[in-house]
């Protein structure tokens, strides 16, 4: 038996990481140079993230298991303090004991962290930049056309017994939407209910803001910062555990690829709406990093750039069955019954496709 899995996101390595932990001859196919889909760090070294942050292990024993299997740590989401409500341009923020989530917890170096720790262990079954252009099952086996580069068409050829899908619904709809060659219905209903799935977090920016130290603190204030007028929405600290390194983390919300022109611009108004809401106590950031989802071209469609932003329902069961005789099984976080769209869905999923496709031998 040998499984491909397409996409080297944080279920994709998940799911790989325990077929290789059952002894299954597994390797990851990831389009982009990089893995951890839309996990991803500020900075190559800190406790930033351009992607999810929040863990909830008070309400999520699958995170709580994997991290403890890795290695890692949590720590607090800091909100001690006030907040702030930034309500309009012409009037300083006003101070406000907002409510925050309770249980928060952020992965001590980063959500980063996961996928490092499972790079560690997946040492040469990862291999980058390997676009999957169309799958077609014959004789029982499925056939991958693969390119390397963005002007090779299928320019490399891959088979396996069995695959695993874990890339963001629509792209996994749009590489099995060709003459895929396999003979089912469900397969067909469980493409159409993908193509209709936005993907988590796709049409949002977030922002991270670095600074010498974190002086809101010194405030008594939490970080938190709930706008009406923006650029950014709502705005937490994003300091390492002891406050170091310091630094914020907002997001600009589902229109924020309107703001992909002009960066530079951007990055002057976030910059401006700190200093107006905090005041005299501001200074200068060191760094603004600024992450625009919505133009990743392999993670963002189109259609989810349009879409509402709205977080993903549990979807038909069909997309957590395998299909084609146990050859083809889909394992990205939208697809789980198990907070699908956050770490904890792709981490559950990655346990469920594992072990089926273990059990189907």
């Amino acid at each position: 038996m040998s499984v491909i899995v397409i996409g080297a996101g944080l279920a994709g390595l998940a799911t790989a990481f325990r077929l290789s932990q059952a002894g299954v001859d597994v390797q990851v196919l990831e389009a982009s140079a990089f893995a951890g889909g839309r996990i991803q760090p500020a900075f190559t070294d800190g406790h930033q993230d351009l992607g999810p942050t929040w863990v909830w292990p008070y309400a999520q024993p699958v995170i709580t298991r994997w991290l403890e299997d890795l290695q890692l740590e949590l720590f607090d989401q800091y909100d001690k303090g006030a907040a702030l409500i930034d309500r309009d341009l012409t009037t300083s923020a006003q101070r406000h004991g907002l409510a925050f989530q309770y249980g928060s917890a952020r992965i001590k170096g980063g959500t980063y962290s996961l996928i490092n720790a499972l790079l560690d262990k997946l040492n040469g079954i990862v291999r980058v930049e390997h676009v999957v252009n169309s799958c077609t099952l014959k004789n029982k086996r499925w056939q991958l056309n693969v390119s390397t580069t963005p002007t090779e068409l299928n320019a490399l050829c891959f088979t396996s017994s069995q695959i695993v899908v874990a890339t963001p619904p629509r792209l996994a709809a749009k590489m099995l939407s060709h003459d895929h060659g396999a003979q089912s219905d469900e397969l067909e209903q469980a493409i159409q209910i993908l193509n209709a799935t936005q993907t988590w977090m796709a049409p949002h920016t977030k922002v991270v803001v670095e600074y010498e130290t974190a002086f809101w603190r010194e405030q008594d204030l939490s970080g938190r910062i709930a706008s009406q007028v923006g650029p950014l929405v709502e705005v937490h600290d994003h300091s390492g555990p002891d406050g170091t390194p310091a630094a914020l983390f907002g997001f600009a919300g589902a229109s924020s690829h309107s703001h992909n022109n002009n960066n530079e611009q951007f990055k002057t108004a976030v910059k401006q709406q700190l200093q107006r809401c905090f005041g005299e106590i501001a200074p200068d950031p060191l760094n603004i990093i600024v992450k625009d989802w919505a133009f990743e071209p392999y993670t963002t469609t189109a259609a989810d750039r349009n879409g509402e932003g709205s977080h993903p329902k549990v979807l038909s069961k069909i997309v957590r069955k395998s299909h084609c005789e146990n050859t083809i099984w889909f394992a990205v976080s939208e697809t789980s019954e198990r907070s699908p769209g956050l770490i904890e869905g792709a981490l559950s999923r990655a346990d469920k496709v594992a072990d089926e496709i273990v059990n189907a031998t």
